[in-house]
């Protein structure tokens, strides 16, 4: 019988960044595991376990504005995801098949295959995931202990989570999921095209990337330029495509590096390091997530401007319909039921 009660804890040890559940009183180490498997009563231990120890993580991050954080998350916990995903699809191929615009379902092609071929059939290039990314598997994700205690590091105690993530799709040979050199601030900040806007220069943010799949170099992994973020938050704007070009050339001024990653790994960016994602020259989608978070505004410890900031970015997404959610804080979280009746009464209040 699985207990009821849950204590969750941040826990430190020199080597490793770890996470802790106490239920009752017996302890029983494990690695890499989910509380469902096991059927016990007493304390478990579930440990996170990274060769990096805590000063390296944040050493790193400062000095090159993003960390690579391996074996952070259980590949398990992506499960949820790609079957999520792995259900849009079909239900997607199941609909155009039945209404005679695809000559097959490609129910026999595998999960990183499937979506490039009904793409293909259909003569189509999407920029983004056109589906659904709400539901509890996200909020479970953007909670995951691992990254939060990596969010703690870098930063701070008081953070909100932006409340809906980028699944990208990075289809075979496309252009358009092929984005230019750029900094995450550009695309916060900046929502027509051609028109150039600062909002977030002196606000720290953070970007969490996580690949679903294996992320190669000839799939169309990150790169990224290490000690970008202190160049500041450069000019650029949005072309047709709606992607940000860049008016510098970025890498005459810092030296590219590619970021391949195995799922269960993510990499954290400053909204101000400059990244791209190159082609895919592979046959098979490239599917990853990646989500950003920010200081909660008038709980975090912020200067005025820093405050006016974070402001700007809680009113962007309220005034889309969604509500950002706090994952870190002194004063506790909404749990899931609690943030969705939150999201439905801010869309309820834009009369969407």
């Amino acid at each position: 019988m699985r207990a009821g009660r849950v204590r969750e804890c941040g826990c430190r040890a020199p080597g490793r960044v770890w996470t802790e559940w106490a239920i009752a009183r017996f302890f029983v180490p494990a690695l890499a595991v989910a509380s469902s498997d096991f059927d016990l009563t007493g304390t478990v231990r579930f440990v996170i376990e990274s060769p990096m120890n805590e000063p390296e993580i944040q050493t790193a991050y400062q000095r090159d504005g993003y960390v690579v954080v391996p074996s952070i998350l259980d590949a398990t916990q992506l499960d949820p995801i790609r079957a999520h995903i792995a259900a849009r699809v079909d239900e997607y191929a199941r609909d155009q098949y039945a209404q005679g615009k695809l000559s097959s379902t490609y129910a026999d092609n595998s999960f990183t295959r499937r979506y490039a071929a009904l793409c293909h059939e259909q003569g189509l290039d999407p920029r983004g995931w056109p589906f659904s990314t709400s539901g509890r598997e996200f909020y479970e994700l953007y909670n995951s202990p691992g990254i939060l205690r990596v969010l703690d590091l870098i930063l701070g105690p008081e953070v909100c989570n932006l409340g809906s993530p980028a699944l990208r799709t990075k289809l075979p040979d496309s252009e358009v999921t092929s984005f230019p050199w750029h900094q995450d601030s550009q695309y916060v900040d900046q929502t027509a095209v051609g028109k150039k806007e600062q909002h977030t220069a002196h606000l720290h943010m953070v970007t969490v990337w996580v690949p679903l799949v294996e992320a190669t170099v000839e799939n169309g992994c990150c790169w990224v330029i290490p000690g970008s973020h202190r160049w500041g938050l450069l000019e650029g704007a949005r072309s047709a495509d709606h992607n940000v070009r860049m008016e510098e050339d970025v890498e005459a001024k810092g030296t590219p590096v590619a970021v391949p990653l195995e799922p269960g790994s993510a990499l954290f960016m400053s909204n101000l390091c400059v990244h791209t994602s190159k082609l895919n020259s592979t046959n098979d989608c490239r599917w990853s997530i990646d989500f950003r978070y920010f200081p909660t505004p008038g709980s975090a410890d912020l200067a005025p401007l820093q405050q006016s900031e974070a402001e700007f970015v809680r009113d962007k997404v309220l005034g889309g319909g969604g509500v950002p959610l706090v994952v870190l804080s002194t004063k506790g979280k909404p749990s899931w039921e609690q943030w969705q009746r939150q999201v439905q009464q801010q869309r309820a209040s834009l009369g969407h």
